[in-house]
């Protein structure tokens, strides 16, 4: 056990470094933005603070769905974390290896023919080679801290914990990846309520968001349906079974919660990796022995994650396909700001 005297001195160099790296990305920032490149259409981010776990890619899905459905031709703008593809840019189809192109790119590119999703780490290049596309926006994934590239409304995601006891804590102090300043950049906060009471969560963001003066609006996802990984069956449940979970997701309490809030009960086993994590042949096989030690036939996943699975003898996987909810009419205010910045 650490000693309380060493963890304290732990606690502070922690705090220390985390302000040196804070003032570092305060300074890229202002370097940064005097020399960012300016696209010939709207350009929206989606990004955070913190290191993950804020709902940016179902956000990012749900936000193209919506530009889709209005006729439009919205481009998504994606790193490509962990992707390996052949060359930059890289164009993702439906289909693709997530090794090659990543799990959050290929699942965003198979929600609509129209939607076209760009992987580089280059971003600047990615857009201008986009541009024979005929976008008519542009959607930058995880795009809060790129700022080579200026953006006409910057949407920033926050949980609970970064309104909470991780507000301001910087890495290695903290999750978060610059310090409070850099919220100014923000134009709308999104705050991801993560099935935490909205009333507490309003009175939490007013206390820490009052300062940056701009809207904020209140989310969260909530499962709607299973789908079979293969075919199209679809369901509202699975008839009481015992089932297996399996995430691979920055916050696997929350899939837990969804999952349970969804059938009404909670799995047998869930099965829990790191963000991004590969889910081949080698967890496939974990899988299939923890399905017949168990007895279980049934497994439960994520959009993100069913992309990276493949069919398993004897098991029915089931997608659990969520959807963003707003809470007390913030759907209409959300779109009304970002219209207004747009």
């Amino acid at each position: 056990m650490i000693d309380k005297k060493l963890q304290s001195k732990f606690d502070f160099l922690r705090i220390f470094l985390g302000r040196i790296y804070s003032q570092a990305m305060l300074a890229r920032q202002e370097y940064l933005l005097g020399r960012s490149w300016s696209a010939p259409v709207p350009v929206v981010s989606v990004g955070n603070i913190s290191m993950g776990g804020t709902g940016k890619t179902p956000m990012c899905s749900y936000l193209i769905k919506r530009f889709a459905a209005a006729g439009q031709r919205p481009v998504v703008l994606s790193r490509g974390y962990m992707a390996n593809p052949p060359s930059y840019p890289y164009l993702v189809h439906p289909g693709d290896d997530p090794d090659v192109c990543g799990d959050e790119p290929l699942m965003l590119s198979g929600i609509n023919p129209k939607i076209k999703v760009i992987i580089d780490p280059s971003r600047i290049r990615a857009a201008k080679w986009s541009l024979r596309l005929n976008p008519t926006q542009f959607v930058l994934d995880d795009g809060f801290q790129h700022l080579r590239i200026k953006r006409n409304l910057d949407l920033v995601l926050l949980n609970p914990s970064d309104l909470g006891h991780g507000w301001d804590r910087v890495f290695p102090a903290g999750r978060w990846r610059e310090g409070e300043q850099a919220l100014h950049r923000a134009d709308i906060f999104l705050v991801n309520l993560q099935g935490k009471d909205a009333s507490i969560m309003q009175k939490m963001a007013e206390d820490r968001l009052r300062k940056f003066d701009r809207p904020v609006i209140y989310f969260d996802q909530e499962v709607k349906k299973l789908k079979a990984l293969t075919g199209s069956t679809a369901l509202l449940g699975i008839e009481k079974r015992d089932y297996l979970l399996l995430s691979a997701v920055a916050g696997p309490q929350k899939i837990l919660d969804s999952a349970r809030d969804f059938l009404g009960y909670p799995p047998v086993k869930h099965l829990i990796y790191a963000d991004h994590h590969p889910l081949g042949n080698r967890v496939g096989r974990v899988i299939a022995q923890m399905s017949r030690r168990l007895g279980v036939s049934d497994l439960l996943c994520t959009q993100k994650d069913a992309v990276k699975l493949t069919p398993l003898p004897g098991m029915n996987i089931w997608i659990m396909h969520s959807e963003i909810r707003f809470p007390f009419g913030e759907e209409q205010k959300f779109w009304e700001s970002l219209n207004d910045k747009m």
